[in-house]
């Protein structure tokens, strides 16, 4: 079928459709346009008058809407990561050291940026709080140092012992604590340093 054997209107209507649609991939703007020419060629008769082609051309809608439709959406420009996002990365598992303002402040700028989504920022804000601080917190917390004991009467000389120290099993326990607290945080910023783009792994 060719537009020869198409009404006049029908005919003006694929060619506005063929302009319209320049900024279609090939393929697929011959594809729409064979598709609504089989179409029209089918829903207007060759004798039919001019009412009755704008009818169903009124149907159709107008061509760049049907080619509006057609289109791709476009991409929507991914939000600048700057030194707010870095800093923030930086500070939270770090910045308990500065009198734990530190890690404050990164929380702040971890809930100001729009680089992560609000899952990105419960994640970044509750593993660990307080960063790598708290771990050595919890290790001195942990920490069972030896005593000596001494007995004795006057006069004469004190009888010292150890005192009973922590069992190898609250050792290990202890020791699996701190290096979760340790890698938590850690892991944590660079979960927020490839949600944000800063950070490219394979």
């Amino acid at each position: 079928m060719t537009t020869d054997t198409l009404h006049p209107l029908a005919a003006d209507y694929l060619e506005r459709l063929r302009r319209a649609g320049r900024g279609l991939p090939a393929g697929r703007r011959r594809e729409l346009l064979v598709e609504i020419e089989g179409h029209l060629s089918e829903a207007i008769e060759p004798g039919a008058s001019d009412a009755q082609a704008l009818t169903v051309l009124d149907r159709l809608g107008e061509p760049e809407a049907i080619i509006a439709a057609e289109m791709p959406p476009a991409d929507v420009a991914p939000e600048r990561r700057g030194v707010a996002e870095w800093a923030a990365i930086i500070l939270l598992p770090f910045g308990g050291f500065i009198f734990g303002i530190g890690w404050l402040a990164g929380l702040v700028l971890l809930w100001s940026s729009r680089a992560w989504t609000t899952r990105d920022k419960w994640i970044g804000t509750l593993v660990i709080p307080g960063g790598l601080l708290t771990a050595f917190a919890a290790l001195l917390a942990l920490g069972h140092p030896t005593k000596k004991l001494c007995t004795g009467f006057p006069g004469r000389i004190p009888h010292c012992t150890n005192a009973p120290g922590p069992s190898a099993g609250a050792d290990a326990v202890g020791i699996a604590v701190f290096v979760v607290l340790v890698l938590a945080p850690i892991a944590s910023a660079i979960y927020l340093a490839r949600r944000a783009g800063r950070l490219r792994l394979p």
